[in-house]
């Protein structure tokens, strides 16, 4: 049924994954929903080449609840597949380069940890075109969801249920009340921003912790044979299910810019010819940069301001967000309609606010 304007329960402000997937998981719960998007700049999930791995940096650090969130996300993915006979989550094993003594260290250890056990394979042989002076390893419950697409059929949703503006919502133009916000015409119970590393900016916000870090990432064609697998070794090389790859990602928290710029380009092209024995030779297709939402604490903003409870974030999933906000949309969607509780280490309760 399409949205009565005057009369909707949740404002979401940004249709990036959050903003996107949050919507979802409230209007299949029968809530109104509205989605606002001016789409500039582009959301990070578009940059994003949406990679999904449960076990990070040098210290192979598995993500907290990963056995509650990683059936979560496969779970939504495969919903949402369901209902626009599309594919958008790609499993794909990762081989993972082992650079020196410390990251060995740390794949023994954490090989002895059964928390680990599904997620870590064997050191095995790496294949002929990686470096052979390295030791690989495989991990498993990894590959990567095809954000753009899946956005854009969200999106066409949205519109067809007439729940989506494509307009700027600047923050001088809503109306607060107890019981009320009003925005160009809409009247709703709540707000929810889902504006990336913008919400720093946000002025009921501005008191969390953000860490914004600028990435850039290649896409590139190339007639080598080379692994089907993801290679992690520093850099990342994603092969796409459209025969092309995707390689990144640079990491910069200096934000006077957040295009693309040569000087990331050519760190890209190195760290990816690192990876391999010889220098494979490629065509370059593009060239993208975007701003993650991190956070100061690499835990999610999720919550109601704590003055102003009808104004509320979901954001700061860093570069982990196709696989943390399926689980977190769901917990904020029950919070928003029955008060279940937000996990704790998401919760903006966690941050003192002056």
């Amino acid at each position: 049924m399409p949205v009565n304007y005057s009369t909707i329960d949740t404002l979401i402000i940004g249709q990036g994954l959050a903003g996107s997937i949050l919507a979802w998981q409230l209007m299949k719960s029968g809530q109104k929903t509205m989605v606002i998007s001016d789409d500039a700049p582009p959301s990070a999930s578009r940059v994003a080449a949406g990679l999904f791995n449960p076990v990070t940096g040098k210290r192979l650090v598995l993500q907290t609840h990963a056995e509650t969130i990683i059936p979560a996300a496969k779970e939504l993915y495969r919903e949402l597949e369901a209902h626009f006979d599309q594919r958008f989550f790609h499993e794909k094993s990762m081989l993972r380069v082992i650079k020196d003594a410390k990251e060995h260290k740390s794949f023994e250890k954490r090989s002895k940890d059964p928390a680990y056990a599904q997620y870590l394979g064997e050191i095995c042989d790496p294949p002929a075109s990686l470096i052979s002076s390295n030791e690989v390893f495989e991990q498993h419950s990894t590959g990567y969801l095809d954000t753009n697409r899946l956005l854009d059929c969200l999106r066409d949703y949205f519109i067809a249920q007439e729940s989506y503006r494509s307009a700027l919502c600047n923050y001088n133009d809503l109306t607060i009340t107890d019981k009320t916000i009003s925005w160009s015409g809409i009247k709703t119970q709540r707000i929810i921003f889902c504006e990336g590393f913008m919400g720093k900016n946000n002025p009921w916000f501005n008191w969390l912790p953000f860490q914004p870090a600028k990435g850039e990432i290649l896409s590139l064609r190339t007639d080598h044979s080379l692994p089907d697998q993801i290679i992690n070794g520093g850099k990342w090389l994603l092969p796409v299910h459209d025969g092309s790859y995707k390689t990144g990602a640079t990491y910069d928290h200096d934000l006077s810019s957040i295009t693309p710029s040569e000087a990331g380009k050519a760190e890209l092209i190195d760290g990816m010819q690192k990876l391999f024995s010889s220098a494979i030779e490629f065509e370059l297709l593009d060239h993208k940069a975007g701003v993650r939402p991190n956070t100061l604490d690499k835990q999610p903003f999720i919550g109601l301001h704590p003055r102003q409870p009808e104004i509320g974030i979901f954001n700061g999933f860093g570069s982990k967000g196709s696989m943390l906000i399926p689980y977190y949309s769901k917990a904020f969607a029950m919070h928003l309609i029955d008060g279940s509780p937000i996990p704790v280490e998401a919760d903006i309760c966690r941050i003192q606010h002056g």
